[in-house]
């Protein structure tokens, strides 16, 4: 598990919020993708695992339930995951099509919150001036970020802006200071579930800054998913995606 330790001294240049959500949105709007999918592993976490190898019908020979993943991504904003036991024939898919959620399968509300923030983050890109930053803006506020707060933090051994109340549970939004790519997203949901998304990774040959090679959701303390990417396909056939 990272440790994060939010810088208390001052250790370089704080840029403003909006001069942050600029870079991030620029960075989106450079991309020259119109499709991505990523083909993996999943695993989810030992307080999940048991409940979801019932629903899946496979047995569970560890704490850890071992998936296979994919991840399709048609930009700008629409995002699938679908989740597949490794000894059964079923599987879950969890959609995110600009703000509208669809499951199917068995309910498994980590791989939702998953695609919800990976789509809502990264799925981006626009032609207009401002618009991308202004949905990220959007989105951040729907999880009560306070965008007016920014300090320095450490993230799987990077600085990271932090945007957001530095205080335990606070929400949060956390970018990578290098790339102003997404690192790490905290907020509480609607039924008081509090969850720390973390993009882990966007040095892979695979996923370049496109997408981070790792997703891991955690509700509170506790692992509940972790996706990882093997192989990304940048022209794929989306025809019968079912976002």
């Amino acid at each position: 598990m990272f440790r994060f330790l939010v810088l208390t001294v001052a250790v370089g240049y704080v840029m403003p919020s909006f001069s942050i959500l600029k870079r991030v949105a620029n960075q989106r709007d450079d991309l020259t993708l119109t499709a991505l999918k990523l083909d993996g592993l999943g695993a989810a976490g030992p307080t999940v695992a048991r409940e979801l190898a019932s629903a899946l019908g496979t047995p569970l020979s560890s704490n850890e339930l071992s998936l296979t993943s994919s991840v399709t991504l048609r930009f700008p904003g629409r995002c699938r995951l679908e989740l597949t036991a490794n000894e059964s024939t079923k599987s879950l898919a969890v959609t995110w099509a600009n703000g509208k959620k669809r499951a199917e399968g068995p309910v498994f509300a980590a791989a939702q919150v998953a695609v919800d923030q990976a789509c809502a983050l990264l799925a981006l890109r626009s032609g207009t001036e401002g618009e991308t930053r202004a949905a990220i803006e959007k989105h951040l506020a729907s999880l009560k970020v306070d965008t007016k707060q920014v300090a320095l933090g450490r993230f799987a051994g990077a600085t990271a802006f932090i945007l957001g109340d530095r205080k335990a549970g606070a929400p949060q939004f956390w970018v990578y200071k290098e790339r102003f790519v997404p690192a790490r997203v905290r907020f509480t949901d609607e039924t008081n579930l509090s969850w720390d998304v973390r993009f882990i990774d966007y040095t892979s040959q695979a996923t370049s800054d496109w997408f981070p090679r790792v997703i891991e959701v955690y509700q509170g303390e506790d692992l509940q998913l972790r996706v990882s990417v093997l192989a990304a396909d940048t022209r794929p056939n989306l025809d019968n995606a079912k976002f």
